[in-house]
């Protein structure tokens, strides 16, 4: 997963877990509660509230029955604690068929006085209308229905007490109403329902403080500061981890590149990260391996070229001194009279001729090479037949080192294969190939093969000698400036060793490359890999 994907998840879950935790502690909070809650009153507003609730619960149950099994059942529950728990009991009972009504007043009467019951304390005004006490009770003849009487249809809360006196109270007001004595009350009313008649009756022996006080801790002020201090526990706990979900990921990475930079710091340059996320410290990781693989090959190019340095200086020092000390050892025998006769003297004139030209084509061989090593080497290429360029060439080499016992093999070279390259750079390139062969036989002659194939869009050129040929290890050092086996230095006309590293800088030139083989005779060859003028593929020249 990608570190914005889950920044993005992140800032998103910051807003929902908490509001969503939020929301179901406050629920949980809230059952606790209300499992909690005695149900005991406090004072007289907490009775007449209940009184009132009860009564329309009834009403409700009587009215819509079918309401819902779950929800009835839960309010019938309800309310059967609120009256357990208060020495309070209900019972509805239902007027028998034929019936009217259970007192005799019609219904209209029965309506007005269920309409008295509402909502706040009741404890004058409605019971100065609708109460009676037992005193005035006395002096009316009991008549009508009794308490009781039709059939039962719900028994709620504690078992119902029996009372005379309040009982001929309630029949003085015609059967329904509110009427109480010693903190024992009677609440009855009658109601229609679904073209039927109920009677309720509500039984309360209570004793109700003078003095308001809170029933416990469940009323005051702690359950909001729960509530906050909770949210603010979830929002702390929320962060902590979605801070670790988004943040963890970006540590590690950074750990370990890191830990890359210290081993390269401390010149492990072999050192890689193995890294497997799909994420944006992937190509980080990626860019810093591909880094350090850059920074070793520029150091090891460094080396090479330090090393190169050192080379040349080894080199120069000791090809010049070896001309250098038979000029001097000539010119102090001219000076000393060691070459008395005409003769000698024009044989140690000419040696000094000839150790100096040695050092210039030396110092020229090795500005050439100085000034192709810089880019400020001059290129003028043009298009060449590579067939006519060989045959033309070698022919001549063969000539001109005949005395040095040159021999040429021309072998197969394909026709119409044409080079885009400078001449002059080209032949120098084989004019280095065969001088160096020259250079190293051990025999009077040595015999030179040249061939010359296509191999898709490229011209692969080898020239092969009969000479002793050179080891495996030396193999990939004949290019290298200044590069000759030990043997060699101690032998200073077998050159320098800038012929076959002008070579390789010249082919460089020309876009293509050059590296040395075992001839299949046991000598040494020379493979040039050069590209054809696809356009000119084709020709066919003689």
């Amino acid at each position: 997963m990608t570190i914005k994907r889950r920044l993005f998840i992140s800032n998103i879950l910051m807003i929902v877990i908490p509001i969503v935790l939020a929301l179901m502690l406050s629920a949980l909070l809230a059952l606790l509660l209300w499992m909690r809650f005695d149900f005991e009153f406090g004072g007289s507003d907490d009775y007449y509230g209940a009184r009132d609730s009860v009564m329309e619960a009834s009403r409700e149950l009587l009215t819509n029955p079918d309401a819902g099994a779950r929800n009835m059942a839960f309010m019938i529950d309800r309310v059967d604690r609120l009256l357990a728990s208060n020495d309070m009991s209900l019972r509805i009972y239902e007027a028998d068929a034929g019936d009217a009504s259970f007192s005799g007043k019609g219904k209209a009467e029965a309506g007005q006085i269920l309409g008295a019951p509402g909502s706040g304390s009741r404890s004058d005004a409605v019971q100065g209308s609708v109460k009676a006490s037992a005193s005035d009770a006395d002096a009316v003849a009991a008549s009508g229905n009794g308490l009781g009487s039709g059939t039962l249809r719900y028994s709620l809360g504690s078992e119902p007490f029996r009372d005379e006196r309040l009982t001929r109270a309630l029949a003085a007001l015609g059967g329904t109403g509110l009427v109480g004595e010693n903190g024992r009350e009677l609440y009855v009313s009658e109601t229609a329902a679904r073209e039927r008649m109920y009677r309720i009756e509500l039984y309360s022996t209570r004793e109700t403080p003078e003095v308001e006080h809170p029933r416990g801790p469940g009323s005051g002020g702690w359950i909001p500061l729960t509530i906050l201090l909770s949210m603010i526990a979830v929002v702390f706990l929320t962060s902590r981890f979605l801070t670790r979900f988004v943040f963890q990921k970006i540590r590690q990475p950074l750990e370990i590149l890191g830990d890359g930079v210290t081993q390269i710091r401390d010149g492990n340059l072999d050192y890689r990260i193995d890294y497997k996320r799909k994420d944006e410290f992937r190509p980080v990781c990626e860019a810093f391996n591909e880094m350090a693989g850059r920074l070793k090959e520029s150091v090891w190019a460094v080396q090479k070229q330090e090393m190169n340095r050192k080379e040349l200086l080894a080199g120069i020092s000791h090809d010049l001194r070896s001309p250098l000390t038979s000029i001097k050892a000539y010119a102090e025998g001219l000076l000393d009279g060691v070459a008395s006769t005409p003769e000698s003297q024009r044989r140690y004139a000419g040696m000094i001729k000839t150790k100096a030209d040695d050092i210039d084509h030396m110092v020229s061989r090795l500005f050439l090479f100085s000034k192709m090593d810089l880019g400020d080497y001059p290129n003028y290429p043009e298009e060449l037949d590579l067939r006519e360029e060989l045959d033309g060439f070698f022919r001549a080499a063969a000539e001109e080192h005949a005395h040095e016992g040159l021999k040429i093999a021309l072998g197969e070279s394909e026709k119409g294969m044409r080079l885009y390259a400078d001449p002059v750079q080209f032949r120098r390139v084989l004019a280095n190939i065969v001088e160096n062969s020259l250079k190293y036989k051990e025999r009077p002659e040595v015999t030179i093969s040249v061939s010359a194939i296509r191999k898709g869009d490229k011209a692969l050129i080898a020239i092969e000698d009969d000479g002793p040929g050179v080891t495996d290890e030396a193999l990939p050092k004949l290019f290298d400036v200044f590069y000759r086996s030990d043997a060699s230095r101690s032998s200073p006309n077998r050159g320098s060793g800038l012929g076959l590293a002008i070579a390789d800088k010249a082919v460089a030139f020309m876009n293509g490359r050059i590296w040395a083989e075992h001839g299949r005779g046991g000598g040494l060859r020379i493979a040039i890999e050069l590209p054809v003028r696809k356009e000119e593929g084709g020709a066919s020249h003689g």
